[in-house]
């Protein structure tokens, strides 16, 4: 399966649908919750969403797309949408993918010419088990003037003993062997990663809306 990705595909990242514990960790969710005349964040993230995308513009999501009851919110959702699945996905995802208007991403995918050829450096690198770890996601393209990795992950940056080394290993590898310039992402929410070539897209520095590539990439 190919990903149809532009300039003018949306993008976002973790939006938690569903998952009361996240207004704890993010309290800038409780303040855009304050502030926004909504009671319920998730409807607050469904109003924002739909006023900026289409129903026939393409949405990319980066992963930990809903929790629990969250489910109920993504028909409602605008748009022909794309889920690179995150570590809160896994056990989730296959319902997502019964949905119409979803497409599923949980393997790492090369959609540039040397695919095949890198794939064959991973896989001797790492072993092909490795690289179907279930959290070893991404889409690498080019897009622009810019070779990018989307991802749950960021790359080259993670805390110490981290569970989900093996398959960021393997994104890490695939980032530098790919030769990515920018890597876009989800997963830290409004922590950053100061590493330059590394963009966050998670929905707390979005204002909970997405937002065309073409405006992050530029």
């Amino acid at each position: 399966m190919k990903y149809d990705i532009t300039l003018d595909t949306f993008v976002i990242s973790d939006t938690h649908f569903g998952h009361k514990a996240v207004m704890k960790k993010e309290p800038i969710r409780k303040l855009a919750l304050k502030s926004s005349g909504f009671t319920r964040f998730d409807e607050l993230q469904v109003y924002r969403w739909n006023a900026a995308v289409g129903a026939d513009e393409k949405v990319l999501h980066l992963g930990d797309l809903y929790f629990d009851m969250g489910y109920k919110y993504l028909p409602r959702l605008h748009g022909e949408k794309i889920l690179v699945v995150g570590n809160n996905d896994i056990g989730k995802f296959e319902r997502v993918e019964k949905m119409q208007e979803w497409q599923v991403c949980h393997k790492l995918k090369l959609q540039i010419p040397e695919a095949k050829r890198i794939k064959e450096r991973l896989k001797a690198k790492f072993g092909k088990a490795q690289l179907k770890d279930p959290y070893a996601n991404a889409i690498v393209l080019d897009l622009g003037k810019e070779r990018v990795m989307f991802s749950h992950f960021p790359v080259f940056n993670r805390k110490k003993d981290d569970r989900f080394y093996l398959a960021r290993d393997v994104l890490d590898e695939a980032y530098k062997i790919c030769d990515c310039s920018l890597n876009i992402h989800g997963h830290t929410h409004t922590k950053k990663t100061y590493n330059r070539f590394c963009i966050n897209a998670c929905c707390e520095e979005l204002d909970f809306t997405p937002v065309r590539l073409r405006e992050i990439v530029r």
